[in-house]
């Protein structure tokens, strides 16, 4: 079964499979404009819930920032289609009950997990299993943040947000040996030596995605993630991938 994934911006992306479509931190806010964003119509489609993005069984957001997570635009998906479900932190989630004046709290889900603590739920007939990570010992250290690992058809997705993303955290969790389809991996994990060192010694999702690239620095990314390792920097909104069960990646047309 094919896996496909369209890219939306900054770490937006959106996965389907079979019968069932993901998004995560795909319904962001202004601040993911410098990561480069679809046009203004392809937006409104999105958050009207319109073709292509019509049949969104759920949305997930790893944490409140605005480049992942808008609440009005959350709002707006869920009245426009009565089937999508969202799940997040609980600091996401009770904005989303706020916008949407609590109607549709019953397809609102907070994902409560501990740093490293991995936990599991399926939330609109998809299996999703969250972790927290830290967003900073310092700065951000009251952000709540999740990584996620969705399976669609039998096809593991995990997305890490742009959490600090350390071998404790991901060991504990139990991703750091898993076996694991794809990675949607912030791009300075894979241009760091951390974040080398990990993906060396057994952190290796079959195919990986790196994104949160600014738009002005998308030449000198790809060149850095190019010269030591096989992945693909999303670079460009709405941008189309098919992913093989084998692991084999096919550019399509990107989605107007």
């Amino acid at each position: 079964m094919l896996l496909n994934l369209t890219y939306v911006g900054c770490e937006g992306v959106l996965v389907r499979s079979g019968g069932s479509a993901v998004l995560i931190d795909g319904l962001f806010g202004e601040d993911a404009v410098p990561f480069g964003v679809p046009s203004g119509p392809v937006l409104d489609r999105l958050r009207d819930a319109r073709a292509p993005f019509n049949h969104i069984d759920l949305i997930l957001a790893t944490h409140v920032h605005a480049d992942h997570f808008d609440a009005a635009a959350v709002a707006r998906h869920l009245r426009a289609n009565p089937a999508t479900h969202f799940a997040s932190t609980s600091q996401a989630t009770v904005q989303v009950i706020e916008a949407t004046h609590g109607l549709f709290a019953h397809r609102v889900h907070t994902l409560a997990a501990d740093e490293g603590v991995m936990t599991a739920r399926d939330i609109g007939g998809i299996h999703v299993e969250a972790f927290g990570l830290s967003h900073g010992k310092v700065h951000y250290a009251d952000v709540q943040h999740l990584g996620l690992v969705v399976t669609l058809d039998g096809r593991t997705v995990i997305h890490l947000g742009d959490g600090i993303i350390d071998e404790k955290s991901l060991r504990s969790a139990g991703v750091l040996d898993r076996t694991l389809d794809v990675g949607v991996l912030p791009f300075w994990f894979l241009t760091y030596p951390y974040g080398r060192r990990l993906v060396s010694n057994g952190f290796r999702p079959r195919t990986i995605f790196a994104v949160h690239v600014r738009v002005h620095e998308r030449q000198k990314v790809a060149d850095d993630i190019a010269s030591w390792i096989d992945a693909i920097p999303l670079l460009s909104p709405m941008e189309i991938y098919e992913i093989a069960a084998d692991g084999r990646v096919e550019r399509k047309e990107s989605s107007k």
